[in-house]
């Protein structure tokens, strides 16, 4: 055993150079650091990252929005509370700034539509759409109930009473001259990272209209 112990220091060297791994070739050096966490999140060629987008109308108006915009923004806040406190689902939010001073037409930000490569589609509509859903109903049995629950008359008359409140302060139509804040809500609480197209449809009787990011 001691004769072979003496000789292996020939034969590790021999292997170790046989077995050394070479550089990828365009790959980083052997022992350096692979791809930074930046690089290995990049949306797919093609698309658009979640984040600020704009258009100008056909009619002349600027409409910009965060796609999605956080649930800690302020424009959502109550909302978002709300849709907590019933015990909602999740949703995405969208809070559009609709400057329609310059305009020629109202403008009533009836839907976003954001479209990824692998063809998911969210949809974003009036978040009073999802108001009404969460919002418990009054049946013909005198009762209150919500999501299938029954609720006492102090509850479901309270909890009526807030959504409303909520739904009638809601704005999706901006005249000609002025400007002001749209919220919109889509029932997708997952978004892709990235989108292949995202269109504004800025009246219910109009085209889409492309948005793009604002860099």
């Amino acid at each position: 055993m001691k004769q072979i112990r003496t000789a292996a220091p020939a034969v590790v060297l021999l292997l170790a150079a046989c077995s050394a791994p070479a550089p990828v070739q365009g790959g980083p050096p052997a022992g350096g650091a692979g791809p930074s966490a930046a690089q290995s999140s990049a949306t797919p060629p093609g698309t658009t990252p979640a984040g600020l987008y704009g258009l100008t109308t056909a009619s002349g108006a600027h409409i910009t929005f965060t796609l999605p915009a956080p649930a800690t923004d302020p424009a959502v806040a109550a909302i978002e509370a709300y849709r907590v406190k019933v015990g909602a689902a999740p949703v995405s939010y969208l809070v559009a700034d609709v400057d329609n001073r310059t305009g020629t037409a109202p403008v009533n930000l009836y839907m976003v539509s954001a479209s990824s490569p692998e063809g998911r589609q969210a949809t974003f509509t009036s978040v009073a759409d999802a108001l009404h859903s969460w919002a418990p109903t009054f049946s013909y049995d005198y009762k209150w109930s919500m999501d299938g629950k029954r609720l006492d008359e102090a509850q479901g008359a309270g909890l009526k009473r807030e959504a409303d409140e909520l739904y009638n302060a809601d704005i999706s139509d901006v005249d000609i001259a002025e400007r002001t804040t749209v919220i919109l809500a889509s029932s997708d609480a997952d978004l892709p990272a990235g989108f292949s197209r995202v269109a504004v449809q800025p009246s219910v009787t109009g085209s889409e209209e492309e948005a793009q990011p604002v860099r």
